[in-house]
């Protein structure tokens, strides 16, 4: 009796040894998909079963993961993202990433769903993969060599994105600074929690995947006309009044004291159709100075107040999406996509013509974080991150440290190499953005994220060291957004601003993606106040990973609606529900806690720092954030309730687990 048709997936992961220059294929049966889709949900369970409990993430015996999303190389609406996971450098925890590129849907189009990497090349190498057959390739000359090189001598060599997906590291990843990151396709990054120097660890210098066949779809023409009527959607004109919205919702110098009411006074009003010409028109960049006006971004590490330390009027506007505008030269798509908000732009003046268009924590972090409003600047900090492979962010951030420390009278000229750091000097952020990335001089030091950094230097430098459990937060302040806080300090990985929170809801009014799997009243919060907030962080988060687990952009579920199921039945023909897709999620995010657990990380080990909360010097004395404190930990005893974790150990409840089916696999993890 032959075999049921298999639709949706291949059941199939590559499994690579760089150490012996071997590969083997597993295959994996359709329930593991079921439960856990594709994705990070796919990457948990593999590494759950793979990675060495305890192993150092650098160690030949650790493994990583590249990951296709469940509806990724099918040509669904939002769905050409890759996603990494693995174990991070910086913090010792279960780490991730979520990029744009062309990675996964090559990897799937060559026979696989994911494929997972352990062991160590004896040289630099190129892993190359072209359906059935896999070549280790020596990278000897790309070795040293700088992203923009490395890509165009590996396009020349293997073809452009169309016939291959890259994925590589710079140098920052070569000397395995915690901070290094993969570039893909060039221009996009998995770029939090360190896993450009997992990839220089095992000597692997570019992964290059092409494929030539295709999945099985179980109903194509239902398939299409899914994808083809979103596109239309979001292609269609947001009408005279949507215009207006996404006018007022551009900077104006002279309305800065309106966007700083708005944070005393009411829920910012979003509407989704005005988002989605927003998006497009201007990415993330949208509402920088918008949101360094109004205290969602921090500046002066932290410790600052935008409208009084880079006020719209006179710096946050010189920094803002409408500035970036102008050096746009073209737009930059992950691919798929009907509201492609990346762009390429051009500085002259700086000779940078072919460089990724800074986004909103890049504008934030050697922006308004540095207090610096030099445009041209912050761009080419930005492209100095891209060049090295290293994660902007988290280099911003140090440097935030840096300029407080120098103030302080802790950190000196000399010891930076004898360049002049201070607030608002762009031209030392950028001197020593390229010092992290070459690793030379002070930038040993620097690149090894603001904890390590902090350690050092000393003198209680750590004080000010602001960062969760070794990974610097992103720039939006949970004394704007609490649930944002929440996130930081309790997802399984700190201080990501990525991995599923409520706090669009909390500040926009955004709508749950899965409408139809939870009530309104649970997932709909107000902005003040922590009533029934660890519900709707609960649903958020676990939505979060069913997105991950498919594959899709995470603002999706700030412009959609996007029917999930719809896609995945005609997809797969499985005859799922909404809820079926968000206890999914949840499985992806027990998963992920779990590992945590395993390595021995307990929850009070992710802590906040008291400026996150608005305590010691954080207690801001003017602007709109002034004297708001968050209760972080109380917030996130609550969604630990929600999620039926232990607030002590971590561990799930064993009823939940029994309920979700988990119980088995997670063994000793259930409580």
């Amino acid at each position: 009796m032959s075999a049921a048709p298999r639709f949706g997936s291949h059941g199939k992961v590559l499994i690579v040894d760089l150490t012996t220059q071997t590969s083997t294929v597993e295959t994996i049966d359709e329930s593991v998909y079921k439960q856990f889709l594709g994705g990070y949900g796919l990457g948990a369970w593999l590494l759950w079963k793979h990675f060495p409990k305890g192993t150092d993430p650098l160690a030949p015996e650790a493994c990583f993961a590249i990951c296709a999303g469940l509806l990724t190389g099918t040509h669904a609406p939002f769905s050409s993202r890759i996603q990494i996971v693995g174990k991070s450098p910086l913090t010792g925890t279960w780490a991730d990433s979520n990029s744009g590129g062309s990675v996964a849907s090559h990897l799937r189009h060559a026979g696989y769903d994911a494929l997972l990497v352990r062991g160590k090349a004896a040289v630099p190498t190129v892993l190359v993969i072209r359906d059935n057959e896999v070549v280790f390739e020596p990278a000897k000359e790309l070795w040293g060599q700088e992203i923009p090189p490395v890509f165009d001598a590996l396009t020349k060599r293997y073809g452009s994105k169309r016939d291959v997906g890259v994925s590589a590291i710079g140098p920052a990843g070569e000397r395995m600074a915690p901070i290094g990151c993969v570039m893909n396709d060039r221009y996009h990054a998995f770029a939090r929690q360190g896993f450009g120097a997992v990839y220089g660890s095992k000597n692997l210098k570019a992964i290059v995947v092409g494929g030539s066949g295709e999945l099985a779809i179980a109903r194509p023409d239902e398939y299409k006309a899914l994808g083809k009527a979103i596109t239309t959607q979001y292609k269609k004109s947001v009408g005279i009044f949507m215009r207006l919205i996404v006018w007022m919702s551009k900077p104006k110098r002279w309305m800065g004291w309106m966007y700083r009411f708005m944070t005393r006074r009411m829920k910012i009003w979003a509407p989704t159709a005005a988002m989605r010409q927003l998006w497009t028109d201007r990415g993330t960049t949208a509402a920088l100075a918008i949101s360094v006006e109004n205290g969602d971004g921090p500046v002066k590490n932290w410790a600052g107040v935008g409208s009084r330390d880079f006020p719209l009027s006179s710096k946050g506007y010189k920094i803002d999406g409408k500035q970036v505008d102008k050096i746009v030269t073209k737009r930059l798509s992950c691919g798929d996509c009907p509201m492609p908000c990346k762009g390429i732009v051009a500085v002259k003046s700086r000779g940078l013509s072919d460089v990724r268009r800074p986004d909103y924590e890049t504008l934030c972090g050697f922006g308004a974080n540095l207090l610096n409003d030099d445009l041209e600047i912050v761009t080419a900090c930005h492209d100095a991150c891209n060049r090295y492979g290293m994660d902007a962010l988290s280099s911003s951030a140090i440097l935030g440290w840096a300029c407080e420390a120098v103030e302080k009278g802790l950190l000196s000229k000399a010891e930076l190499d004898g360049i002049d750091l201070k607030w608002g000097n762009g031209e030392a952020a950028l001197a020593l953005t390229i010092k992290m990335g070459t690793g030379e001089g002070c930038g040993a030091w620097l690149a090894r994220g603001v904890k390590q950094a902090s350690a050092h230097l000393g003198k209680g430098s750590d004080a000010f060291a602001v960062h969760v459990h070794g990974q610097e937060p992103a720039y939006h302040d949970p004394r704007f957004t609490s649930l944002m806080g929440v996130t930081y300090i309790a997802d399984p990985t700190p201080g990501r601003h990525t991995a599923g929170s409520a706090s669009w809801n909390e500040t926009f009014g955004a709508g749950f993606s899965l409408p139809n799997a939870a009530p309104k009243s649970e997932t709909n919060v107000g902005w003040k106040g922590d009533t029934g907030k660890g519900k709707a962080q609960a649903h958020y988060s676990n939505a979060h990973q069913a997105m991950n687990g498919l594959g899709l952009c995470m603002f999706t579920m700030l412009t959609g609606p996007l029917d999930w199921a719809a896609f995945v039945n005609a997809l797969t023909g499985w005859g799922i529900s909404e809820k079926d897709l968000l206890d999914a999620g949840e499985r992806i995010q027990n998963l992920r806690a779990a590992f945590n657990w395993r390595e021995g990380i307990a929850p009070a080990d992710m802590k906040p720092h008291p400026r996150m909360m608005g305590e010691g010097d954080g207690n801001l004395t003017a602007g709109p954030l002034k004297g708001v404190r968050v209760a972080l930990p109380v917030l996130r005893d609550d969604y630990f309730k929600e999620m039926h974790w232990n607030p002590q150990t971590g561990k799930l409840a064993r009823a939940h687990a029994d309920k979700l089916g988990m119980t088995a696999l997670l063994d000793g993890y259930v409580d």
